[in-house]
């Protein structure tokens, strides 16, 4: 019985990494067609873009992870801010400090890097375009989950 209730669990845990998963997917392929209509990349265009844009773009997702989860999963392992100490709290800033330079230095060398296959005009169509998608997706996100709790 307990064997039947574990194998139920891990398919369970399994679907649901599954579709969280296939839903990063789908995103991703939206972002993607998103940005290449709003920027009006030529093939040319989108043949060197995306290698460089899909790089830094990693970095930065890694990096962003990595801030969220030095500030809350670390410090909920620690057991909240109210128990650390200023030392561990300094460690933290550090770190946190460390991760957003990281952030912004690969923004920069991916704009940079842009730069040289895209005119300039193109790249603050770009900035506008993830700006643009992130409202959508949000605004995505709180429909379904307003039609959820209804």
């Amino acid at each position: 019985m307990k064997k039947t209730i574990y194998t139920l669990l891990f398919l369970l845990i399994t679907i649901s990494v599954f579709s969280q998963h296939k839903n990063r997917e789908k995103i991703k392929s939206l972002k993607t067609s998103f940005i290449t209509e709003a920027l009006s990349l030529t093939p040319s265009e989108a043949e060197k873009f995306w290698p460089i844009y899909n790089l830094y773009n990693n970095k930065i997702k890694d990096d962003k992870m990595k801030l969220e989860f030095t500030l809350f999963r670390d410090l909920k392992n620690k057991g909240g801010i109210d128990v650390i100490s200023n030392e561990e709290a300094n460690e933290l800033i550090a770190e946190a400090t460390q991760l957003e330079k990281n952030i912004s230095d690969n923004k920069i060398k991916m704009t940079q890097e842009l730069s040289k296959v895209l005119p300039p005009k193109k790249i603050i169509k770009l900035y506008k375009a993830e700006k643009d998608f992130n409202r959508r997706i949000l605004q995505e996100y709180g429909r379904r989950k307003k039609m959820q709790g209804q």
